[in-house]
C-alpha cells in the first residue's frame, strides 16, 4: 500500500472513529444479516432430501410432514430475522452517514472561513464550493458503501465459501477457481475508476469555478452580450468531461462482462460436475441442490463487492477533496483570543509586500519600503492612481496578508502577533462595491453585530444618511434584499454598508472608495457625519477622487508601490509635488488620467 493510500485510510478511520458506536452497531447488524443469508440453502438441502426420500418411498409422507413443517418454519423465521437485521442496519448506516456528512460539512466550512484571503483568491469560490458539495455528499456515500455493501458482502462471501466447502470440497474448488481473476478485474476496474474520477472531479470544479464567476458578474456579461461565448465555453468543457465519463462507462461494462463470464463458468462447473456426482451415487440430490445454490449465491456478494468497489473508488476521490481542506489547515479557535481596546495608533516600518507568483511569472511587488505613522483619532487620506498599492495597505492592516518585509505596528505591537479575528473585531472597512446578503435591511446592517437592537440599527442608518430612504420602503427595516442587494441602487448599498461599519463601533474605520456611488450632496452629508462620529477613532480614507475628499488631517500619496509624499493637504498643495499635480484635472500621472 502506498503512503498516500495509508494517509487516506487513516483520515477516513479518524472520521469514522467519531461515530464508533453507531459504526459498530451497523457493522454487527450487517454481518449478522449476511451470516443468516448464508444459511438459507441448507434448509433447501434438507427439504430436497426429504422429498427424495418420500418419492423413493423410504419415508412415509405422513412422517415427513412434521419435519418438513419445522424446516419451513425455521426458514420463515430466518428470512424474517434477516429482514429485521437489514432494517436495523439501514437505520444505523444512515445515522452514521447523516451525522458524518453534517459534522464534516461544518468543520470544512469552519476551516475554509479560517483560510487566508490568498487561498480563496487562488482557488476561486466556484472551485471550492464544487469540491466541498461533492466531497461531503461523497463521504456519506462512501460510508454507506463500506458499511452496507463491502463489509456485509465480504462476510457473506467468506461464509458461503466455507459452507460450500463443508458440503463438497471438490465443488468448492470448482466454484472458487475463477475467483483470483474475478478479484483482479474488480481491483483493476476500481483503480481505473479512481483515476478517471479524479480527472472528472477536477474538470467539474474548474468548469463551475468559471460558471460562478460568470453568474456573479451576470450584469456585465449581459451588457457585453457575451452569453453565447460563455455557453460555448461551457459546452466545450462539459463535452470533454462527458466524453471521459462515457469512456469510464465502457470500461466498467467491459470489466462487468468479464466478471459475469467468470461467474457463469464457476456456476456451470459446479452444476455439471455435481450432477455427475449425483448420478454416480457420490452426492445426494439435496446436497447437489444446496451446492449449486451456494455456487450461484457465491457470485452475488462478489458482484456486490465489484459494484461497491467501483462506487467507493469514485466516492473516495470526491471525499478526499473535502478532507484535503482539513489537512494542514489553520485550526480556528472557538472563541478568538480577545485584544484590549485599541487606541488606533498605526505604524508602517519599511513595509514591503509581493503577491505570490502566478504560473509562469515572477512575484508581483505591490509595496516597497513604505514607512509612516498615524496617531490615534487621526483622519488620513490615502491617494494615488489605481493599482498604486492603496488597497494593499488596508489588506495588510486587516491581516489578509502579512508583510514580505518590514513590520506593521498597532498600538506599538507587531500585527503578526495579533489573532486576525480579534483584530478585525476592532476594525471596520467599507468597500466601493459593498457586499450585501440575502435577508432584511436590519439583518444586513446588524451583520457582524448580532447583539445590536433595532434602536442601534436606526442610529447607524441615521449616521450614514440611510434612514430616510429605508423609511420610504414598504417594509422599512424588514424589507428583504435580493442576492447581493440587487434591489438597491449603488449609493443605497454603500450607505447601508457604511451604517453596518459604524454599528460595530470600530477603533479604526477604513473607507475604500466607500462614497464612490453617492451624489455630491449625499457624500458631503456622510463626510460631515463621519467627522462628527470620528472622535477618537482612526479613519483611513482611500480614494483617487481628490475633488470629493473629506477634510483629512494628513494625506499619504501612494504610487507604483511607493510612498511618494505625506503631509497636510495645504502643505502638499503648496509644495508643488506629486499631490499638487494630481489636483490638476485631466493630467496624466503615472500613466493614469486623474
Amino acid at each position: 500500500m502506498s503512503p498516500s493510500s495509508r494517509l487516506r485510510l487513516r483520515a477516513w478511520a479518524q472520521e469514522l472513529h467519531r461515530y464508533r458506536g453507531w459504526v459498530a452497531t451497523a457493522a454487527g447488524l450487517g454481518m449478522a444479516g449476511a451470516a443468516l443469508g448464508a444459511l438459507e440453502p441448507l434448509f433447501y438441502r434438507t427439504l430436497a432430501d426429504l422429498l427424495v426420500a418420500v418419492a423413493g418411498r423410504r419415508t412415509p409422507a405422513a412422517a415427513a410432514w412434521p419435519r418438513g413443517a419445522a424446516v419451513l418454519a425455521g426458514l420463515a423465521g430466518l428470512l424474517l430475522a434477516q429482514r429485521l437485521l437489514q432494517t436495523g442496519q439501514t437505520l444505523a448506516v444512515n445515522r452514521v452517514r447523516f451525522d458524518a456528512s453534517f459534522d464534516l460539512s461544518q468543520r470544512v466550512l469552519r476551516q475554509l472561513y479560517a483560510r487566508p484571503l490568498a487561498f480563496h483568491q487562488q482557488r476561486g469560490a466556484g472551485y471550492v464550493q464544487t469540491r466541498v458539495d461533492r466531497g461531503v455528499a461523497a463521504f456519506g456515500q462512501l460510508v454507506g458503501e463500506l458499511l452496507q455493501s463491502l463489509l456485509p458482502h465480504t462476510v457473506n462471501l467468506a461464509l458461503l465459501a466455507a459452507l460450500l466447502w463443508m458440503l463438497s470440497p471438490r465443488l468448492a474448488v470448482l466454484a472458487l477457481a475463477p475467483l483470483p481473476l474475478y478479484l483482479w478485474a474488480t481491483l483493476r476496474g476500481a483503480a481505473r475508476a479512481r483515476r478517471q474520477e479524479a480527472r472528472v472531479q477536477e474538470g467539474w470544479s474548474r468548469l463551475y469555478s468559471r460558471v460562478t464567476e460568470v453568474l456573479s458578474a451576470i450584469k456585465t456579461v449581459q451588457a457585453m452580450t457575451a452569453e453565447p461565448h460563455e455557453l460555448a465555453h461551457y459546452r466545450r468543457r462539459a463535452a470533454a468531461i462527458f466524453r471521459r465519463l462515457w469512456r469510464q462507462v465502457w470500461l466498467e461494462e467491459g470489466y462487468g462482462h468479464l466478471q459475469n463470464a467468470l461467474a457463469l463458468a464457476g456456476r456451470m462447473a459446479v452444476a455439471v460436475y455435481g450432477f455427475s456426482l449425483v448420478l454416480s451415487g457420490h452426492l445426494s440430490p439435496g446436497t447437489w441442490i444446496a451446492a449449486t445454490s451456494y455456487a450461484a449465491l457465491l457470485y452475488q456478494p462478489l458482484a456486490g463487492l465489484a459494484g461497491g468497489s467501483l462506487a467507493a473508488a469514485r466516492a473516495a476521490v470526491a471525499a478526499d477533496a473535502a478532507l484535503d481542506f482539513l489537512a494542514d489547515a489553520p485550526v480556528p479557535t472557538a472563541v478568538p483570543t480577545p485584544l484590549p481596546r485599541l487606541r488606533g495608533a498605526i505604524a508602517f516600518e519599511g513595509v514591503g509586500f509581493a503577491y505570490p507568483a502566478a504560473a509562469g511569472a515572477g512575484a508581483r511587488s505591490a509595496l516597497r519600503d513604505v514607512s509612516f505613522a498615524i496617531a490615534p483619532g487621526e483622519t488620513v487620506a490615502v491617494v494615488g492612481p489605481s493599482g498604486g498599492g492603496k488597497t494593499t495597505l488596508t489588506d495588510l492592516l486587516l491581516r489578509f496578508h502579512d508583510p514580505s518585509a518590514g513590520r506593521i505596528l498597532l498600538d506599538g505591537r507587531d500585527l503578526r502577533g495579533m489573532p486576525p479575528g480579534a483584530l478585525r473585531r476592532q476594525l471596520a472597512v467599507v468597500l466601493q462595491e459593498p457586499l450585501l446578503l440575502q435577508g432584511s435591511i436590519a439583518d444586513n446592517v446588524a451583520y457582524g453585530a448580532p447583539a445590536a437592537t433595532a434602536a442601534h440599527v436606526r442610529a447607524a442608518l441615521r449616521a450614514a444618511h440611510a434612514e430616510e430612504f429605508v423609511a420610504r420602503l414598504p417594509q422599512g427595516l424588514a424589507t428583504p434584499l435580493g442576492e447581493r442587494g440587487a434591489r438597491l441602487s449603488g449609493g443605497e448599498k454603500q450607505r447601508l454598508a457604511l451604517a453596518r461599519a459604524l454599528l460595530r463601533d470600530p477603533r479604526i474605520l477604513i473607507l475604500d472608495e466607500a462614497t464612490a456611488h453617492l451624489d455630491a450632496a449625499s457624500e458631503a452629508a456622510v463626510h460631515r457625519s463621519l467627522r462628527a462620529l470620528a472622535g477618537s477613532r482612526t479613519v483611513i480614507v482611500i480614494s483617487h477622487r481628490l475633488d470629493r475628499l473629506p477634510s483629512p488631517d494628513r494625506i499619504l500619496v501612494i504610487a507604483e508601490g511607493e510612498l511618494l509624499e505625506q503631509g497636510s493637504p495645504a502643505a502638499l498643495g503648496a509644495r508643488g509635488g506629486y499631490y499638487a499635480r494630481l489636483l490638476q484635472p485631466r493630467l496624466e500621472v503615472g500613466g493614469a488620467a486623474v
